[in-house]
């Protein structure tokens, strides 16, 4: 990650996001393993995980406990 005054796990989630927008990673698909976004992004598991769980906590994605982390289907309920 670029030196900024953005913190790095705020730049990942902002990055995840905008990568979920765009449709690269659909509703129901997995986000790559924590392990795989701390090499992706350069930082620390810690980073990854904290990103992961802002967009947990924005509903953007869901945990399913030893299955991994997926995009949310925001669609799902609205009528």
């Amino acid at each position: 990650m670029a030196r900024s005054v953005v913190p790095p796990w705020r730049q990942v989630a902002d990055d995840l996001r905008r990568r979920i927008q765009s449709g690269e990673f659909p509703p129901g698909s997995p986000l790559p393993s924590l392990t795989s976004l701390a090499e992706q992004y350069q930082v620390g598991r810690t980073t990854a995980r904290k990103a992961v769980g802002t967009l947990r906590d924005e509903e953007i994605v869901e945990t399913v406990r030893g299955w991994g982390t997926f995009v949310a289907d925001t669609d799902r309920g609205e009528a």
